[in-house]
């Protein structure tokens, strides 16, 4: 039987990148794109196909920053009869917007200690506009974090349990930092760098699902640090 995996933000960057590494090592898998962009995704899925023939990969779009995208997506995936279970959710789609460079923080930086740190992280070197949804979230928390938490949620009768449970791996940045994340803001409004903030949101996320889940072995869930943010 083939394993069902999903995968938001799949046409571009580091989602793509891990299809084509999940599809070299199983060309047997059946992979989900969840995109956004449905022309740039179809082209991605001929792609993904002529180089893996005996793979199924299919598309559900999702708009990451929209609430209803996201229950339309879970519904259509709960209906269909070709998803009877998800073996792995790769929660990948994030947003940094309209990134900007912090000065002071670079000129400082340079004469520190901490050079390299804030070289290979970022840290305190990129602040970021944000603004507010249609759904009235800040944009970064609802794309990084809300939306795939409600996608989870909503996939939840999907989710292998007892013997086979599910894997949800969620793509983090080492540009997470709690010094950025405060439970009395957690969606970052009055902050300047939302998307450190989101992604140290994710990290403690897994960990609450991890232990919501896990007393009945019916979910693992983990989240993985790149150097680049």
């Amino acid at each position: 039987m083939r394993k069902v995996v999903l995968i938001t933000g799949a046409s571009s960057g580091i989602g793509l990148a891990l299809c084509k590494r999940l599809l070299a090592e199983d060309d047997e898998l059946h992979l989900c794109l969840a995109c956004r962009n449905m022309s740039k995704a179809e082209a991605v899925c001929a792609a993904l196909l002529a180089s893996h023939p005996t793979a199924e990969v299919t598309i559900v779009q999702v708009d990451v920053s929209n609430l209803q995208s996201f229950f339309r997506a879970s519904k259509e995936l709960k209906q269909s009869c070709r998803f009877q279970r998800l073996d792995r959710i790769y929660l990948n789609a994030g947003i940094m917007p309209n990134p900007q460079l912090n000065i002071k923080a670079l000129f400082f930086g340079l004469f520190s200690r901490k050079v390299i740190h804030m070289f290979s992280t970022a840290e305190g070197l990129l602040t970021q506009g944000d603004k507010i949804t249609a759904d009235g979230l800040q944009e970064v928390f609802e794309t990084d974090v809300f939306g795939h938490f409600i996608l989870i949620r909503e996939l939840e009768p999907l989710l292998c349990h007892n013997d086979n449970p599910s894997q949800l791996i969620w793509t983090s940045s080492r540009n997470a930092r709690k010094s950025n994340f405060s439970l009395e803001d957690f969606q970052h409004s009055k902050g300047k760098e939302p998307y450190s903030s989101s992604k140290y949101a994710t990290d403690l996320l897994s960990v609450a699902l991890n232990r919501n889940f896990q007393p009945a072995a019916s979910l693992f869930c983990k989240c993985i640090h790149f150097d680049t943010i």
